[in-house]
């Protein structure tokens, strides 16, 4: 628990030099002026557009449970887990996310090694739904504005990352691939008697990420994020773009190739990483301007990630005898095989 204690602080930490960072960018009185004008008429839809993705990603969320047999949760108490979950998401790699599987544990005796997985594929999917959403902001953009050589320069790096996490997609539903490290994990000194719990796992992520699963999970993603990109666009409006079709689009590119760069960059909640492809995006793409860009940013992030984390530590405060109702750092210490009994 101390060390997740410690993730979530440098992840603060790391959030709060950004955003200073962002302010000397930007410059400070630039983004005062911005956020003296914004319409205040459009917070509110914009942080509902930001609910409309939670809600469709907990959509997934259900699904998966179902998919691996977790039925004996209220959608409710589904609800308030994953909710709580946020508060994780400025873990490095989000791998705090991962305490999700042990509170389910905790909670419907489910093992952690056939949930973890689902953690898992909801990153993947959310990854694949914003590459779709990336290409339909790229066709948009070259539908209405013609060539376009600045976003040219994405092209290859899209592709190549697709395809990396295609094949890894590809690998985990060829069996006998499967079967065969399995086999090896099995004979290895140190790994060796966890060869039930590597099953327990590969068996969880195999359903998880067949066809049918990850063609709805991506489509589901496809729309709920959506949400966000069209908030985005509002902020941009809202900061005195006209908001045209061409706009539109480009809203959709940028904040998908922003949080793709921000997952796979492996920092906390993407901090750093997002926050730059954004401000290089929209200077690029939109407006060539600093102060813009880094307001923008700024913007942004705190209707989606920091509005986030805020809303997981509410929740996860407020029903923490729900979700904790032992000690906390005991949810780490639980055995990973089916003889271990449920904290009560």
């Amino acid at each position: 628990m101390k060390d997740l204690r410690s993730k979530l602080i440098i992840g603060g930490l790391v959030g709060l030099a950004v955003i200073i960072g962002l302010l000397i960018y930007a410059n400070l009185r630039e983004v005062g002026a911005y956020a003296a004008r914004f319409p205040l008429v459009f917070i509110g839809p914009i942080l509902l557009l930001t609910l409309f993705n939670y809600v469709g990603r907990w959509l997934k969320w259900q699904y998966y449970l179902s998919l691996i047999g977790v039925t004996n949760i209220s959608p409710f108490d589904s609800a308030v887990l994953w909710v709580s979950g946020f508060c994780l998401a400025i873990t490095p790699g989000k791998v705090g996310e991962f305490l999700k599987a042990a509170v389910l544990r905790n909670m419907t005796g489910t093992p952690v090694e056939r949930s973890a997985p689902v953690v898992l594929a909801e990153r993947l999917t959310d990854g694949l739904a914003m590459f779709v959403l990336a290409a339909i902001g790229f066709g948009g953009i070259l539908l209405t504005a013609g060539q376009n050589e600045a976003v040219y320069r994405y092209v290859p790096a899209y592709f190549i990352t697709l395809a990396i996490i295609a094949a890894g997609v590809v690998a985990i539903q060829i069996r006998p691939l499967a079967e065969w490290g399995l086999g090896v994990a099995e004979k290895l000194p140190l790994i060796g008697k966890y060869s039930a719990i590597f099953r327990e796992l590969y068996e969880s992520t195999n359903i998880l990420l067949k066809p049918v699963p990850i063609l709805f999970a991506v489509a589901l993603g496809v729309v709920s994020w959506s949400g966000e990109a069209v908030g985005f666009f509002l902020i941009l409006w809202g900061m005195g773009l006209e908001p045209t079709w061409l706009l539109l689009w480009q809203a959709v590119f940028i904040l998908a190739i922003a949080t793709i760069v921000g997952a796979i960059s492996g920092l906390p909640g993407g901090l750093g990483a997002a926050e730059v492809t954004v401000i290089g995006m929209i200077q690029l793409l939109v407006i060539n301007d600093a102060g813009f860009a880094g307001t923008a940013s700024i913007f942004v992030r705190i209707s989606t990630l920091w509005f986030a984390v805020v809303l997981g530590l509410f929740t996860a405060f407020v029903f923490r005898h729900k979700l904790f109702p032992a000690r906390a750092d005991q949810l780490w210490r639980l055995e990973l095989d089916d003889e271990s009994a449920t904290l009560r």
